[in-house]
């Protein structure tokens, strides 16, 4: 009896590991079948996508894809001293700009100061730009390359160039002379690398300059005592090859017969009768004998001074307890005066004589101290403190 419950119990846990083995071997077959078609899932998935992304080129044997591009950029120039945006164009066929755009308003822009522009370009229907662009790819005329790639699954295409703006040179607003008139002094211009000047002998050119300064030095050119006409012409120009590939010259202005202060470019006040003498008598001698002419003297409206021995006075002269400044030839000046030691003086511009104290000159206050000498900075007058700037013009008062 005992052998027989034996049998029983190992016939049943027979049966047991028979039946788990039997649901074993099907779930791995279920795994299997699961495993082939998750794979086979995602093989589809996969060339769904890859038709649906390359079904474009599918036509590339018949020329659908775009390689390759020209792109030129044309230089616009305005008035004198005017940033134009450029013509930008492509001759590539079945191709359009879409959009331009630049890393700064034009506005803003500096002729040889470049500037990033972006564009973007569009293909035509059933064209499309290709996967690889660099500066081979591209065909650039008027700008400098520097990125290139497609966008929106190749539909578009984004280029990123730097465009240098250019513009003609304007005139300056001011020509004339220092107080010798030997020297042709102008107001600067804006974006003027150099100037060209010409300089004229009764209408007649006597010589030529290219400088990059506002000032020219003609003491060579300008006898003493002439009575000759002498003018210059000047212009704004370019003066290398680079510059001349941004920068036109400016147009000729003609100087006048005026003073022009040296520092800053501004008209300042001409001497009394400047090449303008109709005088024909007799010119003093040197040799210490008198001469017919002695004191104050004014041939055709220029006003000089002789002394006792008939020399004609330069420089400064104490004449009737008041100071006066003559040039090297002789003539009386007036209005402001720079002299040598770089003291800046004001000559009354009726008489000429050289002011002391305040003084309203042009719509402003300056003052000159007892020795002429025009001041700047803060000064200390009357129990009140002025600032003077560097051109002596009061600004403040406390």
């Amino acid at each position: 009896m005992a052998n027989l419950t034996n049998r029983n119990r190992s016939s049943y846990r027979d049966r047991i590991r028979e039946q788990r083995e039997t649901n074993l071997e099907r779930l791995e077959r279920e795994a299997k079948r699961s495993n082939k078609a998750a794979k086979l899932f995602m093989l589809l998935l996969l060339v769904g996508w890859f038709v649906l992304t390359h079904m474009k080129r599918a036509d590339a044997a018949d020329g659908s894809i775009i390689d390759k591009i020209n792109v030129k950029f044309t230089q616009n120039y305005g008035d004198g001293g005017e940033t134009l945006e450029p013509t930008i164009e492509t001759s590539t066929s079945n191709i359009s700009i879409e959009d331009i755009s630049y890393a700064k308003d034009p506005d803003k822009w500096k002729p040889g100061s470049r500037v990033l522009v972006t564009i973007e370009f569009s293909a035509a229907s059933g064209y499309y730009f290709g996967a690889v662009w660099n500066r081979e790819a591209v065909t650039l005329s008027g700008a400098e390359f520097s990125h290139c790639g497609r966008i929106d699954d190749g539909e578009k295409l984004q280029l990123k160039v730097y465009y240098v703006p250019c513009a003609v040179l304007g005139d300056t607003s001011s020509a004339g002379w220092d107080y010798k008139f030997k020297k042709a002094v102008w107001k600067e211009v804006d974006y003027a690398p150099g100037y060209e000047v010409k300089l004229y002998k009764n209408d007649e050119e006597v010589g030529t300059k290219k400088v990059r300064t506002t000032t020219v030095d003609f003491s060579d050119k300008i006898e003493d005592y002439t009575k000759d006409k002498f003018y210059y012409e000047v212009r704004a120009i370019p003066m290398t090859s680079d510059e001349k590939k941004y920068l036109k010259e400016g147009n000729w202005i003609t100087s006048e017969d005026d003073v022009v202060n040296s520092h800053t470019g501004s008209p300042g006040v001409t001497p009394i009768g400047y090449n303008t003498t109709t005088n024909t008598g007799t010119l003093p001698n040197y040799n210490g004998s008198k001469t017919s002419t002695t004191g104050w003297y004014n041939p055709g409206g220029t006003w000089f001074y002789y002394d006792t021995y008939g020399r004609v006075a330069t420089g400064w002269q104490y004449i009737g307890n008041l100071w006066y400044y003559f040039n090297d030839q002789g003539q009386m000046l007036t209005g402001f005066l720079t002299d040598t030691d770089g003291s800046v003086y004001y000559l009354d511009p009726n008489m000429g004589y050289m002011k002391t104290g305040w003084e309203y000159i042009n719509g402003a206050w300056y003052y000159f101290n007892s020795s002429g000498r025009m001041q700047t900075g803060y000064l200390y007058d009357g129990g009140k403190m002025y600032y003077l700037n560097e051109y002596g013009q009061m600004v403040a008062e406390q």
